[in-house]
């Protein structure tokens, strides 16, 4: 009647509330497990979502990426794949996969108006600049490296491209790496 059956797959609702007071760990164990099953997409969605967003403080930020790509695959609204495909991007950025990173930008893009896609560019940059900073700040000079070279083969205007240059001389300087070719 109003009951579920022993065993049954749970909605949103009751995942949420199962989560509550559970250690993070054992929230990850669960929403895995969850996932195997045969869930309903609102379900889905949530778990992939929050599954995600435990992912990402433990550093583990291209299973975040895969996570988000998966919800965006299933999202029902063209914002919604946008938004998610661009935090995927994000978690890719972080994890220093760059080509991972470039597919889901191009399919936020694909899914962006005009004025969307201007907008996703400059916060592409931004999320790559502010990524090489926090690499430069923990002095992990070759990932910083990779990650100049990415902002460097995006549009960017001719000061900032001068910028990310000099930048990449000084890095390639420290790394004792004498094959420059700086574009």
């Amino acid at each position: 009647m109003g009951f579920r059956d022993i065993g049954s797959v749970p909605n949103r609702r009751e995942v949420e509330a199962k989560l509550n007071g559970m250690g993070d760990y054992v929230k990850m164990d669960y929403l895995q497990r969850l996932l195997k099953q045969n869930i309903d997409f609102d379900t889905k969605k949530f778990v992939l979502v929050k599954l995600a967003q435990i992912y990402e403080p433990r550093g583990m930020f291209a299973d975040a990426g895969k996570l988000m790509i998966v919800s965006a695959e299933i999202n029902t609204t063209f914002d919604g794949k946008m938004n998610d495909f661009m935090k995927g991007a994000e978690m890719f950025v972080k994890a220093g996969r760059y080509d991972e990173s470039d597919i889901a930008f191009q399919k936020a893009l694909a899914c962006a108006n005009t004025s969307q896609k201007v907008e996703l560019k400059i916060k592409r940059k931004e999320m790559i600049k502010g990524h090489a900073k926090d690499l430069m700040k923990k002095d992990k000079r070759n990932n910083a490296m990779q990650a100049y070279e990415k902002l460097l083969s995006i549009e960017l205007s001719d000061p900032e491209k001068r910028e990310v240059q000099n930048i990449l001389l000084g890095l390639y300087e420290k790394l004792g790496r004498s094959e420059i070719s700086i574009v």
